[in-house]
This record gives structure tokens, sequence and C-alpha cells, in this order.
């Protein structure tokens, strides 16, 4: 198909990329409002995808899901922008205004459901598909109950919520204990995404427990303070109070998923299995700089063989900064012979990539049996 302008600039850059792949040819897909798709592979197979931005006249950079929304913002030169993307792929960006105000993309009416930076724009692939369980189409009636627990690590009050499943409020559960709880339980609909998979015999039930935090980027980042509330104060605390059956698993995203991790290594005897989303492994507690660090504690506490008895489950999206840093704890895990399981999606640091990967780490961590 013969592409004029800016198009056939894409397809040459792209098609030099898959040079490799036989027989490659480009098709055109989609042109809407200033966002070109331009599909690339062999006839019935997609390969990638470039994505054209015609970025508004008062837009002075871009951030993307290539970038982090906080940090490094790519100023624009008056000139389209080209993304080479998968053809899945989740992408989210949005424009700097001159007044440091981030907006969403005028001609994109697809709006990203990001709580963090509501003015987002969102581009899906042709081949994009969200997970079965990401959207359940009920929502979750069990038993909800609000907590309140002044902490003495912390010297102030934390509040928790527990989720009980249908039909379980007199059973000893497992217990599940999750960061940013109430994000979780609102923008991940953790509770209903459990209760679609219980409706289908793919896991079993679990008490879940939501703890919200006051300042996450403290509180997560290797605080001891934090971890002795979580492990003296309010494991005791919720577990005089709920039936349990002593079996404990954690989860938690970003930095949640770094505390997460964190309290696994440090008490195996505590908790049987975790899951990460995205964790922010990069840094050490000498050097908590999750963007910039060349190490990670994690990993190296993982190569050591720490924590041997935990199984772990990893995510990631492959856009992120987090990327590298995670199948590097993913070969941690592997070269140590520890029961993990790992997973990846062409996506970025946000809550539609983890949504989707809720199944999963709830599968794994909560087998049925």
């Amino acid at each position: 198909m013969k592409l004029d302008g800016i198009r056939q600039r894409v397809a040459r850059s792209l098609y030099a990329e898959l040079k490799a792949v036989p027989d490659a040819e480009a098709l055109e897909v989609g042109h809407s409002l200033g966002v070109i798709a331009v599909q690339f592979g062999n006839p019935g197979r997609l390969v990638a995808v470039e994505i054209v931005i015609d970025p508004p006249p008062w837009a002075r950079a871009i951030v993307s899901d290539l970038t982090d929304m906080d940090r490094a913002p790519q100023p624009l030169a008056g000139e389209p922008l080209v993304f080479t993307l998968p053809d899945d792929v989740y992408f989210e960006y949005a424009f700097i205004d001159q007044h440091g105000a981030m907006r969403a993309d005028p001609a994109n009416p697809d709006r990203a459901d990001n709580p963090w930076y509501p003015e987002v724009s969102a581009i899906k692939g042709p081949a994009y598909r969200p997970d079965p369980y990401a959207v359940p189409k009920r929502q979750a009636t069990g038993k909800v109950v609000r907590h309140r627990l002044t902490s003495r690590a912390l010297d102030q009050p934390r509040r928790i919520i527990t989720y009980t499943p249908v039909g379980c409020e007199t059973h000893k559960l497992p217990t599940l204990y999750v960061q940013d709880g109430l994000a979780y339980y609102r923008i991940g609909r953790l509770a209903d995404v459990l209760e679609a998979l219980l409706e289908s015999g793919l896991v079993r039930p679990a008490r879940l427990v939501f703890i919200e935090p006051v300042d996450r980027a403290k509180e997560y980042a290797y605080n001891q303070a934090y971890r002795r509330f979580m492990v003296d104060e309010l494991l005791p605390w919720l577990e005089r109070r709920l039936l349990n059956t002593g079996e404990r698993m954690a989860l938690g995203a970003s930095l949640g998923g770094l505390v997460s991790a964190v309290l696994a290594l440090e008490h195996p005897e505590l908790f049987q299995a975790v899951a990460t989303q995205s964790g922010a492994f990069l840094g050490t507690p000498t050097d908590p700089d999750y963007y910039r660090s060349e190490r990670s504690w994690v990993a190296e506490q993982l190569t050591q063989g720490r924590a041997q008895a935990v199984r772990w489950y990893i995510d990631s999206g492959t856009l992120e900064w987090l990327y590298p840093v995670n199948r590097r704890v993913a070969a941690a895990l592997e070269h140590g012979g520890y029961r993990y399981a790992y997973a990846e999606r062409h996506a970025g640091h946000n809550w539609i990539n983890w949504r989707n990967g809720l199944a999963a780490a709830l599968r794994y961590v909560l087998p049925p049996g």
C-alpha cells in the first residue's frame, strides 16, 4: 500500500527494524484524529505498530509510559511524534502545557483510567485484549468491615478494610495483606476479581486485608517503622479478631510491591507467598533511588538464597523503567530454584496493566485444592 508524507517515513523506519521478519509488509490500519496506526508483519500475523501523534499547538512536552509520568518529559519540536510499539500494547501519554500542567490529547477521545493522573490519553494496539477478569461483571457482596488501628510504631492511626467472601464468614481462611489498600479495593476491584475467580472455581477463598498508607513513598521505602507496624501490630491485632488458618500472603504494586517483597524476605516464617506488580526493586536501604540506582537489594537477597520457602509471583509492564529490574528479580528466582511465576505485558506503570494481571496473581497465590 502506498503511504504518503509522514506515513512513508513511518513505514521506512519500522520496516528497517523488522527487516529480519520474512516477507514483512506494511498495512495502514487506522487514522483517527491525529493518531495514525500502521501495522507491520507477515500477512495474517501482526508484529508491531507505529503510533504517530500530532501534538496540539499549546503542548510544550510529552510524558508517557516510556518516560514515566513524573519525570523526563520529552520536549516537543513542532513535529509529529513516532512511537514503535507492540501490536497488543496498552499505552498512556499526556502533554505538558506552558504552565506545566498535564493535559490529555484533545485529538484522542480515549482517556486512561488513571487515578493518579486524570488528564491522560490511552492508545490500545489492534491486538490488545483486556484480561477476562480485569473488569468483573458483578460487584462483590461479601462482608466488608472498616477498622481503625492506632500504631505505636508509626505514632498515628491507620485505616484498614477487610473483605470476607460470600458464605465464608464463619470459616477459617488464609489472609492476603494488600498494600495501597484503597486503590486495590476501588480501582483494582480486587474483591470483585476474587469473587469472580471463586465462582469459576479457579482459586480458593481468602480474606483480603486492604491497608491504606499515609505517605506511601516514605513508608514503603525500606521503612523499619512501617514494617514493625505490619509485623508486630497489624498482623497479631487482626488475627486475634478474624478467623484465620495462619497462612498469609502479601500483595502490592510498585513501592507496595517492594515493601511486600521485603516483608517476605525478612519474615518467611510469616508469609508463605508474595505477589508483586511492577515492583520498585531498584535501590537498596542505603540508596533508595527507584529510578537511577544500578543495584537491587531484592535481587541480591534472592541471589543469596534468602526466603527459599516463599512462593513468588512477579509481573511487569515492558514499557516501564522497572521492567529490566523485574526481569533481574525473576532471573534470580530462577537461578535460586525458587517456586515462582513471572508475567509481562506490553504496557506501562499503570492500573490498567495491574488489573490485567490480578487474576493471574490470585490464581498463583491461592490455587484451588
